[in-house]
């Protein structure tokens, strides 16, 4: 055995860099019937969250039900119509559960605060009180999350957020999403109208609200499936209208706002969405002349080219509802989000270990540029700067220094506190195409 000088015992820590999802959706909307406002559920899956929201709701029957009737008492408010499933788990040997319509419920006489349901057909058997009454169509949120994960490629993960549907308290379940680790947020079924429009100012306010470092979000919201342009310079306008507000108008059924969220979630920030795929029934495109009215006020629109094979539904643009800040782009928007979260991950080591020196601030500005010289690489950016004033300062010869500058140095290593700026050069996807045919005999 040879003789060792010096020992070496090598081990192996492995380090996870601080990351976040570009995709993450939270819906807030209301739930089934009997659902009290719940904590936000995470889903991966739109079979779970079906599954797990009908568990969440429900209502009891408050008297016998007999077989052959057309009548039920229960103790919550239910809507109509709806479908309901009766499940009586009391019965020796097995469990016993039918489907029904309520087509009429209204309140019971008396001060029992009861509700009598009407159904579409007679029950097939005796059911006690106590039994279990659940909503058996999806809920607003159960649509919603549904629709999100429809997209191809779908989101990886959807927060839901239920709301008591009687009443739903919009403000409340925004407060809820404000711990969650969500990039894009909207109401379900909750689409721009006058009388909707004060509730999709509280999504507004909430993804403009400063919420703490790497919680940047952008909100989606759709217009009513039948808008009129000539309404639009009223229903788009402050204060709803914001670079972080995304609108679509469509003329679909289905709730939209949740599958615009999908496409985005689906694709990097960088990624453009004109010409991206949606998944939704809407049988009717718009005219030359609403696209045009709809181009004017920054909402996006949903189109058929004739150009796209399989006449399948596309994006018409990615704009974001307020150009102002020149940030006319969602996918603008969401790269800043992203370029700011990694430029802030990979800095917050620093903070307290490196010191306020030459090497010091040459490391802080080398961390920088290992986070965004990859971004070059794979272009999502076209070039980048930093600059760091004190740094220059620092390079100096002290013998060189002015007064004013010994004393910027002297200031900034008794507040600890050091001021940089980072330039980005984004080179968009290109989104219009001017070509001169000529054609010569």
């Amino acid at each position: 055995m040879p003789v060792k000088y010096i020992t070496v015992n090598t081990s192996s820590e492995l380090f996870a860099p601080a990351v976040r999802a570009f995709g993450n959706i939270a819906i807030v909307g209301k739930a089934g019937f009997g659902t009290p406002t719940t904590a936000p559920v995470r889903f991966t899956s739109p079979v779970t969250a079906t599954e797990n929201l009908k568990s969440l709701g429900g209502t009891t029957l408050t008297a016998k039900a007999s077989k052959g009737g057309t009548t039920a008492t229960v103790a919550a408010k239910v809507p109509a119509p709806v479908l309901v499933r009766f499940t009586d788990a009391a019965q020796p040997g097995h469990i016993q559960s039918e489907v029904h319509t309520v087509t009429v419920a209204t309140p019971s006489t008396g001060t029992n605060h009861t509700f009598d349901l009407t159904l579409d057909s007679a029950l097939s058997a005796d059911y006690s009180a106590g039994t279990k009454v659940t909503q058996e169509s999806d809920s607003d949120l159960a649509t919603a999350i549904r629709t999100a994960f429809a997209q191809t490629p779908p989101p990886t993960v959807v927060w839901g957020v239920p709301l008591a549907p009687d009443d739903p308290g919009w403000d409340d379940g925004l407060t809820e999403v404000d711990k969650l680790d969500v990039q894009i947020v909207l109401l379900a079924r909750t689409p721009l109208t006058s009388d909707n429009s004060a509730n999709l100012t509280l999504l507004k306010n909430h993804v403009t609200a400063d919420l703490g470092d790497g919680k940047e979000r952008i909100g989606v919201a759709m217009l009513d499936q039948n808008v009129k342009t000539e309404d639009l310079s009223k229903l788009v306008a402050a204060p709803l209208i914001d670079e972080r507000m995304v609108l679509i108008a469509h003329r679909s059924p289905d709730d939209v706002a949740a599958a615009l969220a999908g496409v985005i979630a689906g694709y990097e920030p960088h990624i453009s969405l004109l010409l991206k795929p949606i998944s939704v029934a809407m049988p009717d495109v718009f005219s030359d002349d609403e696209i045009d009215a709809f181009d004017q006020v920054g909402v996006n629109w949903i189109t058929r080219p004739v150009l796209l094979p399989g006449q399948a539904l596309y994006l018409g643009e990615g704009y974001t509802s307020d150009w102002s800040h020149d940030k006319k782009y969602i996918d603008i928007v969401r790269v800043l989000d992203d370029t700011n979260f990694r430029i802030k991950a990979a800095l917050i080591p620093a903070i307290g270990n490196v010191r306020l020196s030459r090497v010091g601030l040459r490391t802080v500005e080398t961390v920088v540029q290992a986070v965004l010289s990859p971004l070059v690489a794979r272009q999502v950016i076209d070039g980048f700067g930093v600059v760091i004033p004190l740094l220059t300062l620092l390079d100096k010869d002290p013998a060189d220094l002015t007064a004013v500058e010994a004393q910027e140095i002297s200031t900034a290593r008794a507040d600890r506190s050091v001021d940089m700026s980072v330039e980005v050069v984004y080179a968009g996807a290109i989104h219009r195409l001017t070509i001169d045919l000529v054609l010569k005999g």
